[in-house]
């Protein structure tokens, strides 16, 4: 087993869509360096993998109370100006790409650990959604119910995206992510969870982050999406002695382009909500 596959499972098959559009290798560990190289098995446009990816947007932006509005509005006189006034896709390119990356640090470690986590779609909470919300970028908890007592494991993520990688954006993640690092969103989440599950909240309220910590389970994860080069820079600059840091790198031919698409396709998505 791979110190990549004890951090945070193993890559997903084929059957999920990023298996289906990413080839991993996990770089054997060093002291200072966990890397799981992800490349891209197809280079062609994959409408497959763009409309998973829309979804995700969506859902990861809109509240389900939104979306149902959205859907009751959309024969009525005016949607399109009901949709703009209630609009959570942002236009500003920075922030498309930011969000995107966000969500797919969140999609991947959900698909390599094969279940769903508990977490917070902060992206649906944001009342400027041109502007980057503040905070941890992906924070994640995964609860071990037993007999003898409730386990928790926290997921801290950092993702950055660059359309060409470079030494100072692999170190800026690496940074974000040292050892003394701890999460800043863990009373938010619990609050926000006991709003629709005050059950769950108390288990998870009962938790102290630092003990979780030194016992070595809060798994930091980082996440640098770029062109081809991707790998070849984290592998030249990554260095970092946290001994629960894995460094995700994935290397495609355009991923501006791909960012766009998807936004493209979720757009479209919301401007007939029937489909969803």
């Amino acid at each position: 087993m791979t110190k990549q596959i004890f951090l945070i499972g193993r890559h997903p098959n084929e059957k999920h869509p990023m298996g289906a559009w990413l080839v991993v290798n996990d770089i054997p560990a060093t002291r200072t360096k966990c890397h799981r190289e992800l490349t891209e098995r197809n280079v062609e446009e994959n409408e497959d993998l763009i409309l998973w990816m829309a979804n995700k947007l969506i859902s990861h932006h809109y509240t389900t109370f939104r979306l149902e509005q959205l859907k009751n509005k959309y024969k009525e006189l005016g949607f399109s100006k009901y949709a703009e006034q209630n609009r959570k896709l942002p236009i500003k390119d920075e922030v498309k790409k930011g969000n995107a990356t966000e969500i797919l640090l969140t999609e991947y470690i959900q698909s390599t650990l094969n279940r769903e986590l508990i977490k917070v779609f902060k992206l649906k909470y944001n009342p400027n959604v041109d502007q980057a919300l503040k905070g941890d970028d992906t924070l994640m908890l995964d609860l071990i119910e037993q007999k003898e007592g409730n386990e928790l494991k926290i997921f801290l993520g950092e993702s950055k995206f660059r359309s060409t990688p470079t030494k100072k954006v692999v170190h800026d993640i690496s940074s974000s992510l040292e050892k003394e690092k701890m999460p800043l969103s863990y009373s938010f989440l619990v609050e926000e969870i006991a709003k629709n599950n005050v059950e769950l909240a108390l288990k998870l309220d009962d938790f102290i982050v630092q003990d979780i910590k030194d016992k070595g389970q809060l798994i930091y994860t980082g996440l640098l999406l770029s062109n081809k080069n991707t790998s070849r820079f984290v592998e030249n600059n990554l260095n970092n002695d946290n001994p629960d840091l894995i460094f995700i790198s994935i290397g495609i031919k355009d991923p501006g382009n791909f960012i766009n698409l998807a936004f493209e396709k979720a757009n479209q998505l919301i401007a007939n909500p029937l489909t969803l």
